[in-house]
């Protein structure tokens, strides 16, 4: 495990279950790829350098540098986003996302957005220990539900 956790100053990353990390901004910022570079290792060293699933609250995020996009959106170790906003502009900042390498999805309602997660992480964890995050895997995630906005 590594010595150093780059901290991230404008960012709360918090651990919420053993493969589940929870970003979100302490004001509004405009996110670099310096930003993006240090919230992927904290969110990796929390936990203990396994894959993770994320909920990331973008309702104070202004801005998402191309860098900083690229760099989300190639990380290998997430399994899984919802992005969690309040309307329209929020859903533009998270639609780049649709194109990443793990599955991702917008949602208004955090009820909704922790449900999807947990769907996620039952179908692609392949942590052996067991661990809180399991719900039922006879849901379908990708269906159209509540809360989840979602484009085609």
């Amino acid at each position: 495990m590594s010595s150093h956790i780059t901290v991230v100053p404008e960012f709360s990353i918090r651990r919420i279950d053993r493969c589940a990390v929870a970003v979100s901004p302490l004001a509004n910022v405009s996110v670099t790829a310096d930003h993006a570079l240090a919230i992927l290792e904290q969110s990796f060293e929390l936990t203990e350098h396994r894959q993770y699933v994320v909920l990331v609250d973008v309702r104070m995020v202004d801005d998402v540098s191309p860098e900083a996009r690229r760099i989300f959106m190639a990380a290998r170790h997430v399994l899984a986003a919802a992005m969690l906003g309040r309307g329209p502009m929020d859903r533009m900042l998270s639609a780049p996302y649709e194109g990443a390498v793990y599955p991702s999805e917008f949602f208004t309602d955090q009820g909704a957005a922790m449900k999807w997660l947990n769907l996620i992480h039952d179908l692609v964890c392949e942590d052996p220990i067991e661990h809180t995050m399991s719900l039922t895997v006879d849901l379908d995630p990708f269906a159209t539900r509540p809360g989840a906005e979602r484009t085609v």
